[in-house]
């Protein structure tokens, strides 16, 4: 470990756990790593945000050895940073900045998504559940450079549209989506492109405009994991 963090500059200690002691009492001990196997012992990839007073605010925790949540996405979801480029997109009546929370990242980390909503005055789009004649305000990205997604939207209005006979799920006005993505384990150290549209439809009061699908890119600079520990001379 010595060796390890003497290579890569690291300016913060580095506590060697002998026998997996305070692992096992963190609940976080990789069970998927049988007894016997010379990696036996490690700890599932876990972050915990504790406060000055030592008590734990939040854990983040994935279930692959591989994968390690990015210190930034912990920035957006406590504090609500992004801190690197955004790629804005306007359809008509609708605004989206969509911002990842690291501008350069290696392979197999989650990184935050920040998706900032602007819809103009006296229009909606859907949020969910909603029925299949209408499509819904969504984000996708494509499956090239991302292994898993997820975003969590907020709670909808929900409005009565008397003309329809029905009460739908709108959002209006500026609202934020919350994501993550997992970059794919094994790229090679390059620039990429985040590829992926956005899904909407547009309404009034009166008219609903046709379905659309936007596709926006955001640069990624993939680089190389860290070596390791150099071997003893």
């Amino acid at each position: 470990m010595r060796r390890f963090a003497d290579a890569q500059h690291l300016g913060y200690p580095c506590l060697s756990d002998e026998g997996s002691a305070v692992i096992t009492k963190f609940g976080i001990l990789n069970t998927n790593v049988p007894a016997g196997n010379k990696f036996h012992g490690i700890p599932f990839p876990t972050n915990f945000l504790i406060g000055r007073d030592g008590v734990i605010r939040a854990k983040y925790f994935l279930p692959d050895y591989q994968t390690r949540v990015a210190s930034s996405e912990i920035l957006l979801d406590r504090f609500g940073e992004t801190g690197a480029k955004s790629v804005a997109i306007d359809a008509e009546d609708l605004r989206l900045v969509i911002s990842p929370t690291a501008e350069r990242t290696v392979p197999g980390r989650e990184l935050g998504i920040a998706a900032d909503f602007s819809i103009g005055a006296g229009w909606h789009v859907y949020g969910q559940p909603l029925p299949s004649n209408y499509t819904a305000t969504a984000i996708e990205f494509d499956s090239d450079i991302v292994a898993s997604q997820s975003f969590e939207y907020p709670v909808p209005e929900k409005v009565n549209f008397a003309a329809l006979g029905e009460t739908l799920p709108v959002y209006k006005g500026d609202f934020r989506v919350r994501g993550k993505i997992l970059v794919k384990s094994g790229l090679k150290p390059g620039d990429y492109q985040l590829k992926g549209k956005l899904k909407f439809q547009e309404c009034s009061t009166d008219i609903c405009k046709i379905p659309q699908a936007v596709a926006f890119e955001i640069p990624l600079q993939i680089e190389a994991m860290a070596p390791p520990a150099p071997k003893p001379k």
